[in-house]
């Protein structure tokens, strides 16, 4: 049969599956403790030829697996099969949470809903234009106004507006609000009021709603309705009691202000009549000598500029003094008419004489004539120039004289200014405190007519949007709702339950879990047979359970004993293995079931197989056969029977059975004899196969006396029930006792 052919089977091909990790193995005793053999993704070190000091100090000879390789995908499919193979807890957890809610849910008392809607500008309407409130409400700001909003929500939640509805509703007088002792106080009242109340703001809007929950509809829409009008009541009363305080603070500060203006404007009376500045005012006369000295200034500068001037002309004209023809050069004599006409008259009698002169000679009468009429010009010339130079210098001292009246009159000037700036110091600040009070006067008396026109016109920033009206139903408890969240919550926990003992639990269960913890090859997996181990006391279920693969040949369980039994026959083609120690980490593991099962599995193969009950603390072997148990291996390892008076004979063919015998007080010592080695050889010797049901490793150390002698030994775990901590106990048990552990059968899978 193909080993393939039960589920969980290791593979058989040649491409690394089980029988070429198996074939390239050295499973002899003369093996070193350093082998390592490869599996899968697990590392594990061959415990063979180990010794007891060799296990404690080299980690591989105790076979702890060493993760060679990671994958940290994560498998859907297993968190399926812990809520499939849990949900009878995870039902369990959700029908108790939704009883549970659905039973909260009608009992809870009927609460019903009143809402009515406000309208919250940040400013009241602006009757008058320029008349502003006491108290401003708004900024005008985003963060202001988000202030403003959420200091009026806390406003209309408080206990303040809250006694306001209990005295508006005399509910103080209502024997349902009364406390323990008959007596009802407001304030009390109030604040038992206060969990009722709920404001809803609208996003991005002035509305906010105010939702009152109440036992009584009815008396939901009068809370509702009255918390509205007295929020509105106590935002107009905060507005008028403003008014009204600064009303009072204005009229005081108006009469000290009154008198303290007059006071100050007689002191400047005073003053200003001292200084002679009744007709002209300090600051008349201050620009009145700012724009003298301006225009003195101003003339000053010209006077000075020609001044400069006429000196670099008068200093040509002192250094031309004696030179007339220098004299004639100067800028002032060149602009003069007279001069020029002379000098033009003395031009032409010039022309004249030389024409005269070629023509007649010099001692001509006309040409002396003409010389007498020279002369005269050039003295006339002459004079002319001294009268220009005359005037020139007249016009210098005229001007001297002006720039050093300016000068004076520039002095005069400072001088006064002078004066009247230290007038000033004193003046300016009785002035300036006239003024300052008579400017805060003003104002106080104006803000005071402002306040008394808005305390008569009680505009309110506040309206009632909507009223509340009577509700339709309750809004809580809510059943269905709550019957949903309850089914939620009870299969969250009911899920986390799962996990959780999914978590806690720590037995082995599949065979990667086996071959990760213990380091050794899986050599089958076997289903559950007949029943559970605690059917087996009853004698129909002990035989259908141990002999089911003998009475039913077609079943799972048959074909995966059969895989394994495939499996051990080429571990070793070349050293075959036969004599074989079947043992388990714990009792009621299914040992004894999987021992009789493999040898009949290898019976049907057609060579002689002997199954030995070396468990002799409670063997079973002959309960499961029907065959007596007075003679067996305890007889004949103290010499009171042979061979063959103890092996008996089995319904299975080529099977043959060497019970145990009567239970000995001294198991460990017998198996340790001599005698028990050599009828061991005598099995092997006369059996193609010998299979030796041992007790189990937990609590005795009979198979560890057994492997120590035996070919090798195959260790039964049952699936769900063999704890992680057994079956590395049991595995370094064992290879501390250099036993040569074959691999491992998972037992009673659910596949």
């Amino acid at each position: 049969m193909n080993v393939e052919e039960c589920p969980g089977t290791p593979r058989t091909d040649e491409d690394g599956g089980f029988f070429s990790r198996v074939k390239s193995r050295d499973f002899g005793p003369r093996a070193t403790p350093s082998q390592v053999a490869k599996s899968g993704s697990v590392i594990y070190r061959e415990p063979v030829e180990t010794t007891g000091e060799q296990a404690a100090s080299d980690p591989g000879a105790s076979g702890t697996p060493e993760v060679a390789g990671g994958d940290n995908k994560i498998d859907l499919r297993i968190y399926w099969r812990t809520i499939r193979k849990r949900w009878p807890i995870i039902a369990l957890a959700a029908i108790l949470t939704a009883g549970g809610a659905f039973i909260w849910t009608y009992r809870q008392p009927k609460v019903y809903e009143a809402s009515s809607m406000l309208v919250i500008d940040s400013m009241a309407p602006q009757v008058l234009q320029g008349v502003k409130d006491v108290v401003e409400m708004g900024t005008g700001t985003f963060w202001g106004n988000k202030e403003f909003f959420e200091t009026q929500y806390r406003i209309i939640q408080s206990t303040a507006v809250m006694k306001g509805v209990v005295e508006k509703l005399g509910l103080q007088n209502d024997p349902a609000y009364r406390g323990p002792n008959g007596k009802a106080d407001v304030l009390d009242i109030a604040r038992s009021l206060l969990p009722q109340v709920q404001l809803k703001p609208v996003k991005e809007s002035r509305l906010a709603q105010i939702v009152v929950s109440d036992l009584k509809p009815e008396r939901a829409v009068m809370l509702a309705n009255a918390l509205a009008d007295a929020y509105l009541e106590y935002n107009l009363d905060y507005k008028l009691e403003g008014a009204r305080t600064a009303t009072a603070w204005l009229g005081e500060q108006a009469a000290d202000l009154r008198k303290r203006l007059q006071d100050s404007e007689l002191a400047l009376y005073e003053y200003k009549k001292n200084r002679n500045l009744l007709a002209v005012g300090l600051d008349e006369k201050m620009n009145m000598i700012s724009s003298n000295l301006q225009h003195v200034n101003q003339r000053l500068s010209e006077v000075r500029l020609a001044r400069v001037e006429l000196e670099s002309t008068r200093r040509l004209i002192l250094a031309a003094r004696n030179n007339p023809e220098e004299k004639a050069s100067i800028p002032e004599i060149q602009k003069s008419p007279i001069v020029q006409r002379i000098k033009e008259s003395f031009v032409t009698l010039n022309k004249e004489k030389g024409d005269l002169t070629s023509k007649y000679g010099e001692e001509h009468p006309r040409i002396k004539a003409l010389d007498s009429q020279l002369a005269a010009l050039r003295k006339q010339w002459e004079s002319e120039i001294d009268e220009v130079l005359a005037t020139f210098e007249k016009g210098y001292r005229a001007t001297v004289d002006t720039e050093q009246a300016l000068e004076r009159m520039m002095e005069n000037e400072k001088k006064e200014a002078i004066e009247l700036s230290k007038i000033e110091v004193e003046y300016k600040p009785l002035g300036r405190v006239a003024a300052e009070n008579d400017k805060v006067y003003g104002l106080i008396s104006s803000r005071q007519k402002e306040i008394d026109l808005t305390g008569l016109m009680r505009v309110n920033n506040v309206r009632v949007l909507e009223r509340a009206v009577l509700p339709s139903g309750p809004v809580r408890p809510k059943p269905m709702q709550n019957l949903g969240v309850g089914l939620l919550v009870g299969l969250g926990a009911g899920i986390a339950l799962a996990f959780l003992i999914e978590a806690l639990d720590n037995t082995l269960k599949t065979q990667a879990h086996v071959e990760t913890l213990l380091g050794v090859p899986v050599l089958g997996l076997i289903p559950i047979i007949g029943g559970k181990q605690e059917d087996k006391d009853e004698p129909e279920k002990l035989r259908e359970r141990d002999l089911g693969v003998y009475l039913d040949p077609r079943s799972l369980a048959a074909e995966c004993c059969r895989s394994i039994r495939t499996n051990i026959l080429f571990m070793s083609p070349d050293r075959p293995v036969r004599t074989i120690v079947v043992t388990s980490p714990s009792p009621r593991e299914g040992k004894t079931t999987t021992a009789i099962n493999l040898a009949v599995t290898m019976a049907e193969t057609g060579g002689r197989v002997l199954l030995v009950d070396t468990d002799l603390r409670r063997p079973r072997l002959h309960r499961s056969f029907g065959v007596p148990n007075q003679v067996g291996i305890s007889t004949m390892i103290v010499g009171k029977s042979t061979l063959d008076e103890a092996i008996k004979s089995t319904d299975v063919p080529n099977l043959d059975l060497l019970p145990c015998g009567p239970t000995p007080p001294n198991p460990s010592e017998l198996l340790h004899t001599d005698r028990f080695a050599k009828i061991l050889e005598a099995c092997a010797a006369r059996y193609d196969r010998v299979i030796l049901d041992s007790p189990p490793c937990s609590a005795v150390t009979d198979p560890a006396v057994l492997g120590n002698v035996a070919d090798g030994v195959i260790l039964v775990v049952q699936a769900g029930g063999t704890t992680r901590d057994a079956a590395t106990h049991a595995r370094r048990h064992l290879v501390a006792a250099k036993a040569r552990l074959l691999g491992v059968i998972l037992n009673e899978i659910d596949f």
